[in-house]
């Protein structure tokens, strides 16, 4: 076992929820190892085993609070890097339901970056620390052990030969590695419910939401000269958003597509996109720009949660989208990967027994699940098993419409509301009594409201040179 600074922990997939959770088991394990089935890029470039790799990034608020808290000062080691700050409304210009977000002076902190970026700098963080060593280009293809226990992942070179006595006469089986702990990180391709299966264990049950919607992007260079809005984000709820990734005015572009809508596959496709935004902003910003990407489309927006508290054997736990998988349009991905992190320390710390840690992994999603798989459940022709609307289901969706319409103009209401969605705060907050009172009982702004493209006043156009008489 591991604990005190005993034992060996593996961890199966070396992307953000791994190299987090190999940084809190370095705190707990005498040695950690990380088993990545890419070779790490040596600069922030994009790798296979992340295909949303090349898609806009934030880092929410409850993200980076918990990812400082992970890796102090990892935020002034990301600026330094090149992301782009993002101060809080202030910086918004939020399209949601029908209405604009009202925009007031900074409240809070989030990151625009590239995913590569956040990853290098993290894994160098994490790669940096004297127990935690990565095996790289290798496929975790079982697990050791038995029903009872797991002791050990089984190894295979990435491309080799998979028949005993393959290429050359060389035996390819695979190599056992024994651990203490295995930790699957290893994202929504996991395999551990069919490790599971050959260890003589059942299939651990799930809950499903499939919106099947799309999201495709691409990248830009900025050429509006901020002569349409002084904002740096601007998100239409579910539909699209646009944020810059770095100062050199490069900035990213993501459209969703709805359920049955084919991504499109040319530029035209995709920029006609913007028309259908219920605001020209988006548009007038493409038209200034220039391409610097081909597209990028992401298919795989289904949100699907394991319950492996009930199944897991001794010596083995599972988080990060291995665990829960989030619809990637509400970027919560990273934030949760982080929360988890944070739960698997504080759980070992504590001495919990082996499924009360699982089940605290599993309770970190939990806010950022009924976020992602509670809007996509309220979507036409949304698929699954966890689609379910009960009344109180319901009442909940009216209230939480609200709290958006009165997010436009009660600058407390819409604290609280970025707060929780922003994973910051839990969902109480959304229900102290100052808030309930405003949000049954204010107006909301029009819904043909206009929108707040200027926090400071808009910058008067230069008079024309003129000729001298």
């Amino acid at each position: 076992m591991i604990g005190q600074g005993r034992g060996h922990a593996v961890v199966v997939g070396g992307s953000i929820a791994g190299l987090t959770a190999a940084r809190v088991l370095a705190r707990h394990a005498e040695r950690v190892t990380i088993v990545e089935r890419d070779r790490y890029p040596e600069q922030p470039e994009p790798r296979k085993g992340v295909p949303h790799g090349k898609h806009t990034h934030i880092l929410l608020e409850g993200g980076l609070t918990a990812l400082q808290r992970l890796l102090p000062d990892i935020d002034k080691d990301l600026l330094s890097a090149g992301a782009v700050p993002v101060a809080t409304p202030a910086d918004w210009l939020q399209h949601t339901r029908g209405r604009w977000l009202g925009r007031w002076p900074a409240e809070a902190t989030s990151l625009c970056l590239t995913r590569p970026l956040l990853e290098h700098e993290v894994r160098a963080r994490v790669l940096a620390h004297p127990r935690i060593t990565a095996v790289q280009g290798t496929d975790v293809v079982g697990l050791a052990g038995s029903a009872t226990r797991v002791t050990g992942v089984l190894l295979r070179e990435r491309g080799a030969d998979r028949r005993k006595g393959g290429k050359d006469g060389k035996d390819t089986a695979p190599a056992e590695l024994a651990a203490d702990l295995v930790v699957d990180a290893s994202g929504r391709s996991s395999h551990a419910p069919e490790w599971l299966e050959s260890l003589g264990i059942g299939r651990p049950t799930h809950e499903r939401v499939a919106s099947g919607i799309g999201y495709v992007t691409r990248v830009y260079r900025d050429g509006s000269n901020g002569e349409l809005t002084d904002a740096t984000v601007v998100y239409f709820l579910g539909e699209a958003l646009l944020a810059p990734v770095d100062h050199q005015g490069t900035t990213m572009i993501t459209f969703a597509t709805p359920p049955g809508e084919e991504l499109p596959t040319d530029p035209d496709a995709f920029e006609a996109l913007a028309d259908r935004l219920p605001h020209p902003l988006m548009r007038q910003w493409i038209d200034r720009a220039e391409p610097a990407s081909p597209l990028f489309a992401y298919p795989r927006t289904e949100n699907v949660r394991y319950d492996y508290a009930a199944v897991v054997p001794d010596g083995l736990l599972v988080t990060g989208d291995a665990l829960c998988a989030l619809n990637p349009v509400y970027g919560q991905g990273m934030t949760v990967a982080a929360l988890a992190a944070e739960a698997l320390d504080e759980s070992l710390a504590a001495g919990r027994p082996h499924r009360a840690v699982q089940a605290a992994l599993h309770a970190s999603s939990a806010q950022a699940w009924a976020i992602a798989a509670g809007a996509d459940t309220a979507r036409p022709g949304v698929k699954g098993n966890a689609v379910r609307r009960s009344l109180g289901d319901k009442l909940t969706s009216w209230y939480i419409k609200r709290v958006g319409q009165r997010g436009g103009v009660n600058k407390d209401v819409q604290t609280a509301s970025r707060r929780v969605f922003g994973l910051s705060a839990p969902f109480t907050e959304l229900f102290r009594p100052a808030i309930v009172r405003s949000v049954l009982f204010q107006k909301s702004t029009p819904a043909d409201a206009e929108a707040p493209l200027w926090l400071t006043p808009a910058p008067t156009p230069a008079p024309a040179a003129t000729e001298p008489k």
